[in-house]
């Protein structure tokens, strides 16, 4: 059975090993930090990586991954038996998303998880704004604790709309 815990002490190792410069747990196993949980199969971890050449390459991730048997499908790397994306910071959002993110904690694992504030603006980018982002997006504003002059900021810096 997938081990949430044991998967971000590997994402830690990860960041500790060189692989990963930073990271920010995003996405719906973000959520459950901030509000109810959302059923999901994977987690999204928002990644910089560190500058190697021209482009931006996966390729030292797989390589730690096949190091320690963790397996590729598709775009996840199954880590721990949970499927795994990691996903490069591709905008200013994504990077202030990492930079800002809380430390929390899982069962006593440390964890970097994006504000829900950054994550309600991630799920309202242009290329991911689909109809269950739009209202995960909706569930966490009404969530306790938001920041609402914060989401008003990014949605008006990065042009957002519900």
């Amino acid at each position: 059975m997938p081990s949430f815990g044991q998967t971000l002490r590997a994402i830690n190792d990860m960041r500790a090993d060189g692989v990963i410069e930073e990271y920010a747990i995003a996405g719906a196993m973000a959520v459950l930090f901030w509000t109810e949980p959302i059923v999901t199969y994977d987690l999204d971890v928002l990644v910089f990586l560190p500058v190697r050449g021209l482009l931006v390459s996966l390729a030292p991730i797989y390589e730690w991954a096949t190091k320690r048997s963790y397996r590729a499908e598709k775009e996840h790397v199954i880590v721990e038996g949970m499927p795994v994306h990691f996903l490069p910071a591709h905008n200013e959002l994504a990077d202030e998303a990492i930079n800002t993110a809380v430390a929390k904690e899982y069962e006593g694992v440390p964890v970097r998880v994006v504000r829900p504030e950054y994550l309600i603006a991630l799920y309202l980018e242009g290329s991911a704004k689909t109809p269950k982002r739009r209202e995960r997006a909706a569930a966490l504003r009404e969530s306790a604790g938001i920041d609402h002059s914060l989401v008003h900021r990014l949605m008006n810096r990065f042009s957002l709309t519900f």
